[in-house]
C-alpha cells in the first residue's frame, strides 16, 4: 500500500485528514507533519525523512506539501533530492481535501506515479465556481 504524509504549516495536514477520515474512515500508513513558528528546517527535514521511512512499505509514499516555496515544500524538496533511503516518494503541493480523499480511497488501486497524476488532476477538478455551478449562464452553458 502507498504511505500518505502530508506536511503543512501548522495544523492544517492534521485537520485535513480528520476531515478525510470523517467521510471515509480511520486511514493506516498515513502521517502529518505540521511546521510551527520556531521550529527548524533542518528538523522539519529529519521529521520528513524518519515519517517516509516508517511509511514505505515498498509502494513508496505520496507526500503532500501546503504551498509550493514553503519550508514544509523546501524540506520535502530536500529529502527528494537526497533520495532518501532509496524509497520511491512523490510530492504534489496545493494540498486540497478533494486530493486527500483520493489518495486514501485510491491508493491500493494505483502505482505511485498514477496516483500522484490523478490527484493532482483531482484536485483541479475539486475548484469550482460554486455560483456558475448553481446558476449556470447561457454563455457558460455553451463553453
Amino acid at each position: 500500500m502507498i504511505g500518505v504524509l502530508i506536511v503543512t504549516h501548522g495544523d492544517f495536514g492534521k485537520e485535513l485528514l480528520k476531515s478525510a477520515e470523517l467521510i471515509v474512515g480511520k486511514q493506516s500508513h498515513v502521517m502529518t507533519l505540521g511546521f510551527f513558528h520556531g521550529d527548524s528546517v533542518e528538523r522539519l527535514m529529519e521529521n520528513i525523512s524518519k515519517a517516509i521511512g516508517t511509511l514505505d512499505e515498498g509502494d513508496g509514499v505520496l507526500v503532500f506539501v501546503d504551498l509550493y516555496g514553503g519550508s514544509p515544500s523546501n524540506a520535502t524538496a530536500m529529502n527528494l533530492k537526497k533520495n532518501i533511503m532509496n524509497s520511491k516518494v512523490e510530492c504534489i503541493t496545493g494540498v486540497n481535501l478533494p486530493m486527500i480523499l483520493e489518495a486514501l480511497t485510491m491508493r491500493a488501486s494505483y502505482t505511485l506515479g498514477q496516483l500522484k497524476e490523478h490527484c493532482i488532476e483531482i484536485g483541479h477538478l475539486g475548484i469550482k465556481d460554486l455560483y456558475q455551478q448553481i446558476y449556470p449562464t447561457e454563455e457558460s452553458k455553451k463553453l
